[in-house]
Parts: structure tokens; C-alpha cells; sequence
């Protein structure tokens, strides 16, 4: 069961909703500009062993996440002996490979989003046809990657590297954390974060959570939020980054 963190409260405090272990430098940016943070993770990653030998043979590898780089990295330490070209999803994707010595071929400049990358992708290599090309990420997600990549007649194929689940709270775990209420500002990274919050929060205290400003990483998370209720102001952080996340909650305050 995960343990959860609730810091004393000052005038404008945060709820942080990304996984533990991507949370510390996150917490760290936003206790230092003052906030008060509330650590209520909404997704638990799993990891597990996987046999990569059919990744190693592909023309090029994309790495959706730094989940994808930590998964792919645990069940085979990096550098890989393989001749293919590396891509990943945006910046913080390509900095968590640098970081283990696995070098980038290709990163989107602007967005860390599929159609960039795409977009990189195009510039980068043009034509893909008959292209192996191997997408590491976890068990769900977007499909647009690899319907994108099929239609341009590549051949993509996905590599599973870590699961998401549902965290699971006790009501004490759920009161101690909501013990001063609801968090002035609410930051959520992804549309399943986002759906996992409002089933993890009591329910009697879910118009409150409806009614806070709610900052995302992304339009079709921000249209999520506007169906899923949230009533105050939609804030997409832009590029999908820590720093752009830290920059639009600064500007609520």
C-alpha cells in the first residue's frame, strides 16, 4: 500500500497526483517557490522483467515515456548492442536515456506529444516504409503512434516494459491527506491520472475537488477535465514539462 505525504499547509498548497517515484524534484520546485504540497499519487507503476531480443532487432525504437526508459532499462541495462536509431517522446523522455547512457537520434523540439514526434519523425527519416520500428511503452495508452506509422506503411509493433495501476487507500490514508480539505491547485500529467483522481477521492469532497483550478499536460486532458466537471480555470502546461507545470501554477498564485 502506497504511503502518502501531506506537507503543513500555507496559504496556497498543491495537490501532486504523479507517481512517488517521479514526484521528489517536482515537490522540491514547488515547496521552494512556497507552496504547500499534498502528495496523493494516482498511479502505481509496476515493473517487470521483459525479454527484449525482438526489440534489439528493429530499425528504429521510440520510447514513449521515462517509465518506458526505466521498464526497457531494468530488464536490459543500457547501452544496448543494437544498430538501430533511438527516438523518444519529448525532453524529459530523452534526458532519462541520456542519463543511462543511451543516445538520442530524435526528439520533438516543441511538444512532447505523439503528433511532434511524428512530425520530428518526418523530418528525421521521411520515408518509413517497411521500417521496423518498435514502440516501448506501458500496458495502455494512445494508438495514434502506431496507426500513424501502420498508414505510412511501416511496421510498428509495441514492447510492454511496465503496467498501470490503480493505487489503493485506506479511508485514514484518504483522511490524513485531505485532513485541511482539498488542495487550492490541482496538477495531474495525464488523462488516466486525471480518472484515477476522482475515484480515489472521497466522495464527499468531489465538488470541492470540481471546483479547484486543475493544471494538465495536454488539450485532450484539459477537454477530460471540462467533461469530467472540473468548473474553475483549465491550465495546459506547455511544453508537457515540470517546468511548465511549475510556471502555470505559479501564475494561479
Amino acid at each position: 500500500m502506497p504511503e502518502l505525504t501531506s506537507k503543513e499547509r500555507n496559504p496556497t498548497s498543491v495537490l501532486v497526483t504523479r507517481p512517488r517515484h517521479q514526484s521528489a524534484p517536482f515537490i522540491t520546485q514547488l515547496e521552494e517557490e512556497g507552496f504547500s504540497v499534498v502528495l496523493l499519487p494516482t498511479i502505481e507503476i509496476e515493473f517487470a522483467a521483459t525479454d527484449l531480443s525482438e526489440t534489439l532487432r528493429s530499425d528504429l525504437i521510440i520510447f514513449t515515456s521515462a517509465n518506458a526508459v526505466t521498464g526497457a532499462h531494468n530488464s536490459l541495462k543500457f547501452p544496448w548492442n543494437t544498430e538501430a536509431k533511438t527516438a523518444a517522446i519529448g525532453k524529459a523522455t530523452a534526458e532519462a536515456l541520456n542519463r543511462l547512457n543511451c543516445p538520442v537520434d530524435i526528439v520533438p523540439r516543441t511538444a512532447a506529444s505523439t503528433e511532434a514526434l511524428l512530425d520530428a519523425l518526418s523530418v528525421a527519416i521521411g520515408d518509413v516504409t517497411n521500417l521496423v520500428v518498435t514502440i516501448v511503452r506501458g500496458d495502455s495508452g494512445r494508438d495514434k503512434l502506431f496507426t500513424t506509422l501502420s498508414a505510412q506503411n511501416a511496421k510498428p509493433r509495441y514492447q510492454t516494459v511496465y503496467k498501470r495501476a490503480l493505487p489503493e487507500y485506506s479511508p485514514v490514508q484518504l483522511e490524513l491527506v485531505f485532513k485541511d480539505g482539498v488542495p487550492d491547485i490541482i496538477s495531474v500529467t495525464s488523462d488516466l491520472g486525471l480518472i484515477n483522481l476522482l475515484a480515489i477521492v472521497p466522495s464527499g469532497l468531489t465538488q470541492k475537488l470540481l471546483s479547484r483550478p486543475v493544471i494538465v499536460n495536454s488539450e485532450r486532458c484539459a477537454q477530460l477535465a471540462r467533461d469530467k466537471g472540473f468548473n474553475a480555470e483549465i491550465l495546459v502546461a506547455n511544453p508537457a514539462e515540470t517546468e511548465s507545470q511549475l510556471s502555470r501554477i505559479l501564475s494561479l498564485r
